[in-house]
Formats: structure tokens, sequence, C-alpha cells
């Protein structure tokens, strides 16, 4: 049997409660420049400094403070990412995130094809925002933003919510769990590759879009052009047992196959 006894001195005792008390608390790791292959508890990238990670292990939460920028792949971290009026936010190639993203009254984003244990959520920020083919286990909540956003094949557990960001978010082909809201409520089903458009048929996604891959056109002429487009039911002009589709915002759903 084992026994630990504590000597009931004052003076002693609180040395003891001291002791206890600072090897309780995480220790927090500075990051102004780089990290590589190694594991600490919490990480913060202070005011006015780049912080680059690469296969770095966070067991806590990583803050990004104002002005601050975070350029991170391939790492695993089991809480949080949290920002708040930083310049910029990057975390790219197979990392994993135990937690949540939050990214609030900033600059800009790129999240791709990583895994968020938790919610995306980016808010009120001023530069654009890029999530592609990430999952996530929770939801992924896009509000107020003033730049432009790409959501695009992602798979998300949760809901899809977008509200009172201008310009409205773009992207498609994403999976959504749960509900897909107001301006992101477009944004599932198939994706037209418009790199060097595929020969395969038709394909019409589950908000009735009618992507065609490729379709060939020739000119008076004689100049042969090809085009893939993505154009919108319009039950407003199906009448009579036709269906008509029609081409809506051709900068965007329109484009030439190389």
């Amino acid at each position: 049997m084992y026994r630990f006894i504590l000597n009931s001195h004052p003076k002693l005792l609180g040395f003891v409660l001291i002791m206890l008390t600072a090897t309780a608390i995480a220790e927090e790791t500075i990051c102004s420049s780089s990290l590589g292959v190694t594991t600490v508890d919490n990480l913060l990238v202070p005011s006015n400094t780049n912080c680059s990670l690469d296969s770095t292990r966070v067991l806590g939460t990583i803050k990004i403070e104002n002005n601050a920028t975070l350029v991170a792949q391939r790492i695993v971290v089991i809480g949080n990412i949290q920002a708040d009026n930083s310049q910029q936010i990057n975390i790219l190639d197979n990392s994993r995130i135990g937690g949540s993203v939050q990214l609030k009254q900033g600059g800009g984003s790129v999240i791709s094809d990583s895994i968020i244990d938790g919610d995306i959520q980016f808010e009120s920020n001023a530069s654009p925002f890029k999530a592609l083919r990430n999952q996530v286990g929770g939801s992924v909540q896009v509000f107020q933003n003033t730049a432009s956003i790409e959501i695009q094949q992602n798979k998300i557990k949760g809901n899809l919510q977008c509200k009172e960001n201008a310009p409205a978010p773009t992207g498609g082909g994403n999976v959504v769990g749960g509900n897909k809201e107001d301006q992101c409520s477009q944004l599932t089903g198939v994706v037209v590759e418009k790199d060097g458009c595929v020969r395969t048929g038709s394909l019409v996604d589950d908000n009735f879009r009618l992507h065609i891959p490729r379709v060939t056109v020739i000119s008076q002429d004689g100049n042969v052009n090809e085009y893939w487009a993505s154009l919108r039911f319009a039950p407003e002009l199906s009448q009579n047992g036709n269906i008509v589709f029609e081409l809506d915002n051709p900068l965007q759903n329109l484009g030439v196959c190389d």
C-alpha cells in the first residue's frame, strides 16, 4: 500500500498547492515563425506575426491574434482553432481538427482537403474564404462576410447555413446531412469540371439544374467550339408538357472547353 502524506505546516502546504497548480496548467507555445514535427499543449500566434505549421500536433487549442497569419498543413489539433481579427488562416492538406474552426471579424481563409470534427464558422470577415473538399462533422456557418466565398465539394454532417453575405457564396457539389439554408441552399449537387470538359451524358442534380459537360457549337462561318454549361430549370417557362432550362449568370455557368 502506498501512502501520500502532506505536512500540515501552513507554509509547506501552500508550497505544495502552488506546485500542484503549476503542473496542472497546460503550457502555451508561441509561434511567430514556423514549427514542424513536434507536439505542444496550446499554441498562440501573436498579433502581427506569421506562423507556419507542418505536421505539428496540438493537444489543446490554437489561437490567432490581431492581424496575424497562420498557414498550417498536415496538422492535428485536439481542440479548436480560434481567430479574431486575424489576417489570413489557411488549413490545408489532410489536417485534422478535433474541435471547431472559428474565424471572426478578420481577413480571409482557405480550408481544404481536411477533416473538421466540429463546425466551421466564418463570420464578419473582409477577405475571400474558400472551403474545398473537406469532411465536416458539424455545421458550416457563413454569416455577414463582405468578400467572395467559395464552398465546394464538402461533406457536411450538419447544416450548411449562409446569411447576409455580400456577394453571395458560390460553389456546389456539397453533400449536406442537415439543412441547406438561405444563400447556400443551392450549393449542392453535381460539380461540372470547367478545365477540360469530359465526354459524358448530361446530369441533373438534386436542385434540378441541368449540367452539360460538353456541347459542340458550329457557327455560320464554320468555326467549331465546345462548351460546358449549367442550366437552371425554369418552371415559369415550362408549359404544355415542355420542360425548359435556361442559362442564368453566363459568366459563372458557361465556359469554353479546353
